[in-house]
This record gives C-alpha cells, sequence and structure tokens, in this order.
C-alpha cells in the first residue's frame, strides 16, 4: 500500500468514525437532558387535572425486509394553574415499553374523563406529565450512544494499525531495494503453479494414467562406451 492509498483510507475510516461519533453523541446529550428533566420532575409541585385523550397508537416501519411494529400510548390531559388552562400530552420522562401490552396498560391506567395528579414545571406552566422520576431505563439512550462512541473509535483504531503495518511493510521492501508491486499475491501463486494431477501425453499418444517412466540412454560416442 502507498503512502497516498493509506491517507486515502485514513481519510475514508475518519469520515466514517466522525459520522457514528456524531450520532452517538446526539443519542448522550438527549438522554442525559431528558434525565435530567424526569429527575427534576419529581420536586415538581402538582395540580389536579382531567384525561382528554387516551389511546394506543401503532407505527409500522421496514427495514432490511424486516417489518416492525412499535406501539405508544398517547394521553392528553388538561390542567388549570392560577386560572390558566393548559393541555399536556407528555405522560413521563421515563424511557417507555414499545409493546402492545405496556401501552395498553398505560391508556386502561388513564381513561378519558378520569382525574388525574399533573406534576408541572413552576418555571414553565406549560411542561406537564402525569409520571413523574426517572428509573434505570433513562440510561438506555446514554449506554447507546457511548456504545456507538466506543465502536466507532474501536473500528478506526483497528483500521489505521492495519494500514500502518502495511505501509511500514512496504517501506520495509524499497529499504531491501524490493519493488512491493513485483511480489505476486496468493492468488497469482496458485495460478501459477503446476497442477500436480494433470498428466501428460504418453509416446504414442494415448493419455496415461500414471507417472512416465524415464529410461537411461546410452551413447555410444562417449569413452568408455565400447
Amino acid at each position: 500500500m502507498t503512502e497516498a492509498a493509506a491517507r486515502k483510507t485514513a481519510r475514508a475510516i475518519t469520515a466514517i468514525t466522525v459520522i457514528f461519533m456524531a450520532v452517538g453523541g446526539f443519542f448522550v446529550v438527549q438522554g442525559v437532558r431528558e434525565w435530567m428533566k424526569a429527575s427534576d420532575s419529581a420536586a415538581w409541585p402538582t395540580v389536579a387535572g382531567t384525561v382528554t385523550h387516551s389511546e394506543v397508537t401503532r407505527h409500522t416501519s421496514t427495514s432490511k425486509g424486516r417489518t416492525r411494529t412499535s406501539y405508544n400510548a398517547r394521553i392528553e390531559f388538561d390542567y388549570e394553574i392560577d386560572g390558566v388552562r393548559h393541555h399536556g400530552t407528555r405522560r413521563t420522562y421515563r424511557v417507555t415499553s414499545s409493546s402492545q401490552s405496556g401501552a395498553q396498560e398505560a391508556v386502561d391506567r388513564h381513561p378519558i374523563g378520569s382525574p388525574v395528579t399533573v406534576s408541572f414545571d413552576p418555571d414553565d406552566h406549560t411542561r406537564a406529565v402525569l409520571e413523574p422520576g426517572w428509573d434505570w431505563s433513562n440510561a438506555i439512550p446514554v449506554g447507546v450512544g457511548l456504545f456507538a462512541i466506543a465502536f466507532a473509535a474501536f473500528v478506526r483504531w483497528l483500521v489505521v494499525r492495519a494500514v500502518r503495518k502495511a505501509v511500514q511493510r512496504m517501506k520495509d521492501l524499497q529499504a531491501l531495494g524490493i519493488d512491493p508491486d513485483s511480489i505476486p499475491d496468493d492468488a497469482q501463486l496458485a495460478k501459477a503453479q503446476p497442477d500436480a494431477t494433470a498428466v501428460g501425453p504418453s509416446p504414442s499418444g494415448s493419455q496415461g494414467s500414471g507417472p512416465v517412466e524415464l529410461k537411461p540412454t546410452f551413447h555410444d560416442d562417449l569413452p568408455g562406451s565400447r
């Protein structure tokens, strides 16, 4: 591998690594923000409210020929603070299950028209949840993001290491006066080797079934042959 090819490969791997790290960083930042909101909501004041909408929604996505269906509990509610009426759509800041049974269970707990206790942000009355607090599900997005960053960094390390070894091998061969391009690869060596099972034609023209027997040749003109 030439140095130019090595630099090109390193740039490509670096670009892919940056993309993976950016996606991983996004998951980490969003996960931490949601985790902090969930933690803060545990100390928010509460007010009475009423459920205005409650249903299980379904989302279907297809990837690599496989169809995946996820479910979500869509619950909306009204509440009033200091004479001002507000409308909330956030059930919790925790990471909820995407299963149909989990969504149906949440809907059953909050049927339309049922009274609920709403936890609201004292600094922003439009932010409110029905189920405040956090649990270890909030660590899932953070863990996914950190794994993506670590995986991208590890793959880049492996590729850069292999490229450096290839470049160093090329330099070592050039130092010995050997052209690296003149060294055949495994495929060329296999193609150049004769087939050991092939049998040449016999002296009579027929195909032999075994090795050809070599017979000694006598020359009468050599000294001592008479």
